[in-house]
């Protein structure tokens, strides 16, 4: 994957986690805890390109299909940014 790939594998990870606190909760504790590993294994690439990746299971994946599917359709946006957003990122946003 690309590093742009990454970086937006990493925000539909947040979003999804995200959408399940403040919205709907659709995700168990240890599916959460899925998630949280590929996520943090995904920023373990960014500065290790050697790192494998730690895809969720099919179950947990299908379920971030529909939730950013649910997510885009009801225009959600998380309340908190995504704390490991390079600061740089937020500047040029803004």
């Amino acid at each position: 994957m690309s590093k742009k790939q990454i970086e937006e594998r990493i925000a539909l990870l947040y979003l999804a986690l995200q959408y399940c606190s403040e919205r709907t909760k659709t995700f168990t504790a240890g599916e959460r805890i899925c998630i949280n590993q590929e996520r943090f294994q995904w920023m373990h690439i960014l500065d290790d390109e050697t790192a494998s990746p730690r895809p969720v299971p099919q179950n947990i994946e299908n379920k971030l299909k529909e939730v950013s599917r649910l997510a885009v359709q009801h225009n959600f946006t998380p309340y908190y940014d995504d704390p490991f957003k390079n600061e740089t990122e937020i500047l040029l946003q803004n």
